[in-house]
């Protein structure tokens, strides 16, 4: 099989596109995680625009530029270190959405909320230079993000933060977020699914490859998610009423 790395290996094996020679082996998967740079990039540029925004965002934004990195040289040359710079740029992403879910709901601060992250990235970063295994990494991250998101979604809604420009809020452009945000997911599913090594989408020799549009749709996503999260904040937990403090008990 062409290519000598593990990393060049799992990926002719798991994500289709033939391995060529030369520093480019897998020229649509490659191309493609430059979507991961464009989002990163446009959710930066919304984050400064947004003067509500909490700072932590703009983390966010390196982290899904990173993923751009993580693809690029994972699909491309894979040098040593390919696989666990894609892989913990990955994980950085839905790490991000559990920290900034469950970090709200228990009314931490900023501050908190991105010392709390980095230092779980910081420790799976090096879990996988130990252990070199991302599906029970990457499991356990996507599903407490889902938690979080879940448990977002069963409290009251905070009002909108105001629009970019000031002028009103941006609810609208929240809810437009959230649509977009799960029909990319759900149709990058379908196509990481479908078009994975001996599936019914997979043609290794073709250019367009399913996995390069997992990579778009992901991009989408992420950027989507954190537009929503920017004009709907999750709402801290109310404080006990002045009633309530001072009932005695029966």
């Amino acid at each position: 099989m062409p290519g000598s790395s593990v990393s060049g290996w799992y990926a002719a094996v798991g994500d289709c596109e033939l391995v060529r020679s030369g520093l480019i082996r897998q020229p649509a998967n490659t191309a493609s995680a430059a979507a991961y740079l464009l989002a990163g990039g446009w959710l930066l540029a919304q984050s400064e625009r947004a003067w509500s925004a909490p700072h932590r965002y703009r983390l966010l934004a390196a982290a899904v530029a990173a993923n751009s990195v993580g693809s690029g040289l994972y699909h491309g040359p894979g040098w040593p270190g390919s696989g666990w710079c894609h892989d913990v740029a990955a994980l950085a992403v839905p790490v991000f959405v559990a920290a900034d879910g469950l970090g709200g709901i228990r009314g931490w601060d900023d501050r908190t909320i991105t010392r709390a992250y980095l230092a779980v990235v910081a420790s799976a970063a090096a879990a996988l230079l130990a252990l070199p295994v991302i599906n029970p990494a990457m499991l356990t991250a996507v599903a407490a993000a889902v938690l979080a998101e879940t448990a977002v979604a069963r409290r009251p809604r905070a009002p909108a933060r105001a629009s970019p420009d000031g002028t009103g809020p941006a609810r609208r452009h929240g809810r437009a977020a959230r649509v977009v945000m799960l029909a990319a997911l759900a149709l990058g599913s379908a196509a990481y699914l479908a078009g994975r090594t001996g599936g019914p989408l997979c043609r290794p020799n073709s250019l367009l490859q399913p996995h390069a549009l997992w990579h778009l749709l992901t991009a989408v996503a992420m950027a989507a998610w954190a537009a929503h999260r920017i004009a709907y904040p999750v709402q801290p937990p109310a404080p006990p009423s002045r009633a309530n403090r001072h009932t005695p008990a029966a």
